[in-house]
């Protein structure tokens, strides 16, 4: 939800906040504050969700099967470096659990801490990844990684590509 205010500054990201129209309320949590409008979120959006790995948390994820969160999809294109080696990879979703993606490449080692540069639309994240899962597809091998670490910074601007690629899809 976009929202015209006289003076948006006096919010934070990530702050909760109440939106009413005619006839209902709903908790929203403000995800991008600019000079003239804010744009909100509900408040319990899966958005939130998605962070850096707490490792008990996920052990426990990852062992109850039935579990099922929101994943979004992405078509964006970044790097993963290790030492003196780069590898380009299309990555191709996100979730709480971490990331998705996809290179023609077995090098990829497994439970290894990646740096990262992800491409969203004019910006680009630096998220710390560990790869988790490999899974060899006909064309491609499509790889499951944690996030390991992300700053604030990095996290906002995701979360606000992640709304503004919903939004172009409807």
């Amino acid at each position: 939800m976009e929202v015209s205010c006289t003076d948006p500054s006096s919010f934070a990201g990530g702050e909760s906040v109440i939106a009413f129209n005619y006839r209902t309320k709903a908790q929203m949590r403000v995800l991008r504050v600019s000079q003239s409008k804010l744009i909100l979120v509900p408040a319990d959006s899966e958005l939130f969700h998605i962070q850096a790995a707490g490792s008990q948390i996920y052990d426990d994820m990852y062992r109850d099967e039935d579990k099922v969160f929101t994943s979004y999809k992405l078509n964006t294109y970044g790097t993963l470096i290790d030492d003196f080696k780069t590898m380009a990879v299309r990555f191709t979703n996100v979730s709480r659990l971490g990331f998705g993606f996809e290179v023609n490449d077995f090098s990829v080692k497994m439970n290894h801490v990646f740096d990262t540069m992800i491409m969203c639309d004019e910006a680009t994240i630096h998220p710390k990844l560990i790869v988790r899962y490999a899974h060899i597809q006909e064309k491609t091998i499509r790889y499951g990684a944690e996030i390991h670490s992300i700053s604030e910074k990095d996290l906002s601007k995701l979360r606000y590509y992640l709304v503004t690629q919903q939004f172009l899809a409807k």
